[in-house]
């Protein structure tokens, strides 16, 4: 009887410390995968400071390159408008145009650049969204190659409260991603404003195109840096509209249907 309580008692100190073995591993495993998670959140976070680092020294040196490039390309700008009405009635008036085009798309081409290497920083102020479209459109249309009809609605009142200089670069590029995707055809472009009151005071911009439409298997990648389906661009375009719209606290979407064209709402 000793013997069989004896052999009991190392049975039951066993099964015990086979369990507390057991827990005891299972909380290594635990911790193990803890420590592998926070390695991993660690290093994301070195990479996340490190990217953080060098948007910022791009930063400073995309300003002082823009900087640079900048006031020769004003002066240009300059020159080329003379030229366009001096030459008013010349077959030669064209290649004024032409140079007036290029400087708009160079300098676009820089403030996306500054946008992207700078996360924006809005600068809010009331916005008249119908004066920035049509000083946009006073832009883009003395330089279009070929004869586009572009249309705009307002419905309610236009102004908001926004950084304009930003919101003007949001118009700016989804007009120039518009007249892209209308190239080479009757080009119809609809410009849409509509005062929204559903608990927030919220104004919805809507950009429609006549163009081919956006494939659907890349729609949930047109925001992306440098994705671009262009045979020329820099793919900075709608990343940067999405950067901006955000910093507003706004979104962005789009719905396309292929050969219908795409339509953009803010």
């Amino acid at each position: 009887m000793e013997g069989d309580t004896t052999l009991r008692t190392l049975n039951e100190a066993f099964e015990t410390f086979r369990r507390a073995s057991k827990s005891l591993e299972d909380r290594y495993r635990l911790l193990e995968k803890k420590i592998e998670r926070l390695n991993q959140e660690l290093s994301e976070k070195n990479r996340m400071m490190e990217r953080t680092r060098r948007l910022a020294a791009m930063g400073e040196m995309a300003a002082k390159i823009a900087h640079e490039i900048r006031n020769p390309l004003a002066s240009i700008e300059i020159f080329a408008s003379i030229l366009t009405r001096e030459l008013e009635g010349s077959d030669k008036r064209r290649f004024a145009l032409l140079i007036s085009k290029g400087v708009k798309r160079l300098d676009n081409l820089l403030t996306n650049m500054l946008v992207f290497a700078r996360a924006p920083r809005p600068t809010v102020a009331p916005t008249d969204m119908r004066a920035v479209i049509e000083d946009v459109l006073q832009t883009v249309k003395p330089s279009l190659d070929e004869p586009v009809s572009i249309s705009c609605r307002h419905t309610g009142d236009t102004v908001i409260k926004a950084d304009g200089s930003l919101i003007r670069q949001v118009v700016y590029n989804l007009l120039i991603n518009a007249l892209d995707a209308v190239k080479g055809r009757e080009g119809r472009i609809e410009i849409t404003t509509e005062r929204l009151v559903n608990g927030r005071d919220v104004l919805k911009l809507v950009i429609k195109d006549n163009g081919d439409g956006i494939p659907e298997d890349v729609l949930d990648r047109i925001f992306d840096p440098f994705f671009t389906t262009k045979q020329r661009g820099t793919g900075l375009g709608l990343c940067i509209v999405d950067s901006i719209v955000k910093s507003h606290g706004g979104k962005i979407w789009v719905e396309s249907t292929r050969g219908k064209g795409a339509t953009f709402y803010v």
